[in-house]
């Protein structure tokens, strides 16, 4: 019994370390996710860009609203260089889950003063993101499900 013991105290340790050393779909979205932000908040449109697949969509509200495509996306995101410029940002919560091997969805709740809101303003957000044949993860879509407590308007980008 006591050699079984020793084994297990080994054990646990090393299967430990290994779950510690493997990154999850999950832990890929949420850091590219990340990364999205403080893209965005520095007012760097092409590191933000540099995140979505080609094919990526973002919708308004939930996941089955009709999707606008990459290229709304990029103008949103050159707008925060410019009259949409953050200039207060703070997460409030980010939550990530592994859906598949290949692909992660991330939910992001933030609080967020531009250049042009008249204050402080809580958005919902979430994002699909998916491994790429080089090993990156892009995002292949934003679900922008509220602004202020209701459903955003494409207008608003």
């Amino acid at each position: 019994m006591l050699g079984l013991g020793a084994l297990a105290a080994l054990a646990i340790p090393a299967f430990a370390t290994i779950a510690w050393l493997t990154t999850t779909p999950a832990d890929h979205g949420r850091e590219t996710v990340l990364t999205l932000v403080a893209a965005a908040e520095a007012g760097q449109p092409s590191a933000a860009k540099a995140l979505f697949t080609a094919e990526a969509t973002i919708h308004m509200g939930t996941a089955g609203a009709p999707g606008a495509p990459r290229e709304r996306i990029d103008r949103a995101f050159d707008s925060f260089a410019g009259r949409h410029r953050i200039e207060e940002n703070s997460i409030w919560s980010i939550e990530a889950a592994s859906l598949t091997p290949t692909r992660a969805q991330v939910d992001l709740t933030c609080r967020t003063r531009t250049a042009t809101s008249l204050g402080t303003v809580p958005t919902q957000w979430t994002f699909d993101v998916e491994a790429q044949s080089d090993g990156s993860w892009k995002i292949v879509r934003i679900v922008w499900r509220a602004v202020a407590g209701q459903v955003p308007s494409l207008s608003l980008l």
